[in-house]
């Protein structure tokens, strides 16, 4: 067992000076607050905790920056969607190796502690009937990286509302309701510490009631589930048109939605779809970097912090892998659309570091349904030490990092 002492830490309550941190095998034993440093006992200044990844399509890093062109009039996330699909239909099993493996060091050293991994390209290259290589590649990559992970593979059968046919690009992304309850039987052995599976519908768009109704019957029902729902004002529309209803309200009104789930994006809401959401328990999973590459449009958080909504954050098509800057986006954007300052904050919490920090690792934790609450007892023990130039309150140092650049940092892992 090894004994660590911080100056300041962030702990799930908020900020407490003079922390001692016990770990054994990887994980936090005991957490003392208000003590003093013991002879020998290694120090460090202020700490905050390394965040989930709380959504991730990890081959998708191969296009990061490779899609900022022009190329149609009315260019959008549709049209975006073209070239992804190019990129996946090229894509085989050494490729998927390497991209996850760089990608998830990059996660690794970015602070994140976790991955989140959506995982829809199913089918190996010229082996159309194999669907378990490819999750069982990214499990090697994340062990390899040392990066926990919870795998969702995803169910996607349809092209559209309306039970669509596939299109030919898309056939990698196909899986059964017999081959995906096939899926948790044959991987679910395979699994080492810090990884687990959880279940996974693409959208209302590529599955059908029927197919959740049997996957969420068929399988454990203490696993976490994440769905994309209401990303774009397109997909709302077709669904409304499709349901008579909209994509949150449809969802909620068919399915028992609670502190399991986890609906990516959730950005086009209205006021009735923000209560539901928040009153659930439900985990909105925020991408801001990603959401405003794509121009998918703004989450409504000012109405969904009033309903105490819990939320997350994931990197998605790792445009960026940096959490800080994730939240950066999330705050910025609610300024511009708000014309305020410091929108994500509480009279409790005034500091927009300190309260976008705190509620994204709690949301978090909940997606992946693993021990990564930050320092928290029998959680994993890792920490992000925060190093300013200069004398700042811990609050104020957490700000300066986030949003100005002017503080420095190092991820540590206390193994």
């Amino acid at each position: 067992m090894n004994s660590y002492f911080f100056q300041s830490a962030l702990l799930p309550d908020g900020w407490h000076d003079r922390v001692r941190v016990l770990v054994e095998q990887g994980q936090f034993t005991a957490i003392a607050t208000g003590v003093e440093p013991l002879a020998g006992e290694q120090q460090l200044g202020v700490v905050i905790p390394q965040m989930p990844n709380a959504h991730s399509h990890v081959f998708q890093r191969a296009m990061a920056g490779h899609s900022e062109y022009r190329s149609q009039q009315a260019d959008d996330f549709w049209s975006w969607r073209d070239l992804m699909y190019r990129l996946a239909n090229e894509m085989d099993d050494d490729q998927l190796y390497q991209v996850a493996l760089s990608c998830y060091r990059e996660m690794k050293q970015a602070g994140y502690l976790a991955v989140c991994e959506f995982h829809y390209l199913h089918r190996a290259k010229d082996r159309p009937d194999d669907y378990l290589t490819h999750g069982q590649i990214l499990l090697n990559a994340a062990a390899d990286a040392g990066l926990n992970i919870t795998l969702l593979p995803v169910l996607y059968a349809f092209a559209g509302v309306g039970d669509q046919p596939l299109g030919e690009a898309q056939k990698r992304f196909e899986l059964s309701v017999e081959e995906y309850l096939d899926y948790f039987t044959q991987i679910s052995p395979q699994l080492r510490p810090g990884q687990q599976l959880g279940i996974c519908f693409h959208s209302l768009r590529a599955v059908n009631q029927q197919q959740m109704q049997a996957v969420l019957d068929g399988l454990p029902d203490d696993l976490p589930v994440h769905i994309h729902i209401a990303e774009q004002t397109a997909e709302v529309e077709a669904i409304r048109q499709h349901f008579g209803m909209r994509p949150v309200a449809w969802l909620h009104a068919h399915f028992a939605v609670n502190e399991r789930w986890n609906l990516v994006h959730a950005t086009h809401l209205d006021e009735s779809e923000v209560r539901l959401l928040a009153r659930s328990g439900a985990v909105a999973v925020l991408c801001p970097l990603t959401e405003a590459n794509l121009g998918d449009g703004i989450f409504p958080m000012p109405e969904y912090m009033a309903h105490q909504g819990r939320w997350s954050v994931g990197s998605d098509s790792h445009i960026e892998i940096n959490p800080g800057h994730e939240l950066k986006m999330l705050e910025y954007s609610q300024r511009l659309q708000q014309h305020k300052r410091n929108v994500c904050c509480t009279a409790t919490q005034p500091h927009v570091g300190s309260w976008l920090w705190l509620q994204a690792v709690a949301g978090g934790a909940r997606s992946h349904h693993q021990p990564v609450a930050g320092l928290v007892v029998g959680h994993k023990a890792s920490v992000i030490e925060l190093l300013p130039s200069a004398q700042l309150s811990p609050a104020t140092c957490l700000d300066a990092w986030l949003f100005a650049d002017q503080v420095t940092s190092r991820v540590i892992d206390f193994n």
